[in-house]
């Protein structure tokens, strides 16, 4: 079920490679729908969309007690052992979980859209699109249970590309919407909610070929008192984890807006989307390290995850600080070009954050392990300090000094979790900073930072939208050109297996 390969390397790159292959088309796709969003829409309504979006996100937590998030831990350890009955057990008690939770949960928003819109959203336009996303909750999980089974096994083939649908639907519907003039808040909302059900269709579909017929059809459901109790432990613990994630995660946004109310919380909206864009190249190659590390830990293939960890941090903290160099330089810009000049603002908040985005990369890498290690419960603890540390910090910086100054109390619990992670996986998974590898690149970066904020930034701030996007992605190939050459020698065991796998 799991294709087994010769090297770590050659499953990195058989792995990696349908990653960010859609990703790269995935990313973009995504800013692109944001963008005929964010043009076609005025501020206010924006706001209403990606907080109900924002909203939906957070009331995912509590719809199956993170059994779907058990796939992660417990599905390679079951594959290994060959015991594929345990395999469509723990699918059965996840779908029967969120079976329970999310009609609920659909029913909840449906039904009391009236009173969410006029007293938590303040807009009577919020009931409308609540009840459109009450049936997006309402079908979405079956296709998150399917994309999490595909990561998991590691076929990273078919996960991107149901995502590929998804993103290229909604595209294709609010282009539909944008080109015949029908833009409104209702109509973008049926675009997230449209095609669900033709991705559900190919998610199935793929599914029952690939893995139910040949592995799963013919296997009993187990229902085992002791195996539940196994996995429902493991899931009520990282349920609990996921909380306190989701309250510390969401608490600037909710915060901004209580203190500060709307405007500010728009402006932080549009500053978080483009603070993401460098995940899109860490995300698709972390949803893949977690099963992984599973697998390796069950197969006690511990020195393999220390060599990973020690690579990817090394490699990973420098390309956050190459990122956050090339965000700091044309913040004002990036904001204008992907969110237009009414957005302006959130360029102010982007400047205050983006230069920590290391310390994030870096506290992801040890949040994989801990999960996949079973060490949940110190991740619980260290999330609770982050929460009342960044409580009070939220508190004393926002009423004092405005919206960019919770961007600071974000990056200050950044760096507090992941010294506290580090500090848990010291004994067994330590690895020491390169500090001349890292030393050479931070010269070679700030030099090229020098020279794009004394020349290229003013040429930049005179130009049309149009030139500006096309100028800005031909100086960030160059850009990343000179990091790949500067790192060619760290990135050689890689390009070595591409060229082993295609001869």
């Amino acid at each position: 079920m799991i294709e087994e390969h010769g090297s770590l390397s050659e499953k990195f790159v058989k792995k990696g490679i349908w990653l960010y292959i859609f990703s790269f088309i995935i990313g973009p796709i995504w800013y692109i729908t944001k963008i005929i969003i964010a043009w076609e829409l005025n501020v206010s309504d924006v706001w209403i969309l990606y907080w109900v979006v924002s909203l939906i996100t957070l009331a995912s937590a509590y719809n199956d007690l993170w059994l779907t998030d058990s796939l992660n831990y417990f599905v390679p350890r079951y594959i290994t052992e060959k015991r594929y009955d345990k395999v469509k057990s723990i699918l059965t008690y996840a779908l029967i979980a969120q079976m329970t939770t999310w009609i609920t949960i659909a029913f909840f928003f449906f039904f009391w859209a009236d009173y969410l819109a006029n007293n938590y959203f303040n807009s009577i336009e919020a009931k409308n699109v609540l009840k459109i996303f009450a049936f997006f909750f309402l079908w979405i999980n079956i296709f998150q249970i399917i994309s999490t089974f595909f990561m998991v096994v590691q076929n990273t083939f078919l996960n991107k590309i149901i995502d590929f649908f998804r993103m290229s639907f909604i595209l294709i519907f609010v282009l539909w919407v944008f080109m015949f003039d029908l833009s409104n808040i209702i109509n973008f909302s049926y675009a997230w909610l449209f095609w669900l059900y033709i991705w559900i269709i190919i998610s199935l579909f793929l599914f029952f070929k690939k893995y139910y017929i040949p592995y799963l059809k013919d296997e009993k459901i187990l229902w085992d008192k002791k195996l539940f109790n196994e996995i429902f432990k493991y899931s009520l613990t990282i349920y609990i984890w996921v909380q306190a994630w989701t309250l510390l995660s969401q608490m600037d946004m909710q915060m901004i807006i209580y203190i500060k109310w709307s405007i500010s919380a728009w402006y932080y909206t549009t500053y978080l989307s483009i603070i993401w864009i460098p995940f899109l190249l860490i995300w698709p190659i972390f949803g893949l390290l977690y099963p992984m590390f599973s697998q390796m830990h069950s197969m006690w293939e511990l020195g393999k995850i220390k060599l990973v960890k020690s690579i990817f941090q090394k490699n990973f903290l420098v390309l956050s600080i190459a990122f956050s160099i090339l965000f700091f330089v044309f913040a004002d810009s990036l904001t204008n070009i992907l969110f237009w000049s009414k957005f302006i603002p959130s360029w102010i908040i982007l400047q205050f954050s983006i230069l920590f985005l290391a310390f994030n990369f870096l506290l992801q890498m040890n949040w994989i392990i801990l999960a996949s290690i079973w060490k949940v419960k110190e991740r619980l603890k260290i999330v609770f300090i982050a929460i009342v540390f960044n409580f009070f910090t939220n508190i004393i910086f926002i009423n004092i000094f405005w919206a960019p100054w919770a961007a600071l109390a974000t990056w200050i619990w950044w760096i507090l979790i992941w010294w506290l992670w580090e500090y848990h996986l010291w004994k067994d998974y330590n690895v020491h900073f390169d500090y001349k590898y890292i030393f050479k690149n931070i010269i070679v970066l700030w030099i090229i930072w020098y020279f794009l904020y004394t020349y290229l930034n003013p040429i930049f701030l005179n130009l049309s939208r149009v030139y500006w996007l096309l100028l800005f992605c031909f100086v960030s190939a160059i850009y990343f050109s000179i990091f790949a050459i500067l790192n060619y020698t760290d990135f050689r065991f890689f390009v070595l297996e591409i060229k082993r796998l295609r001869k």
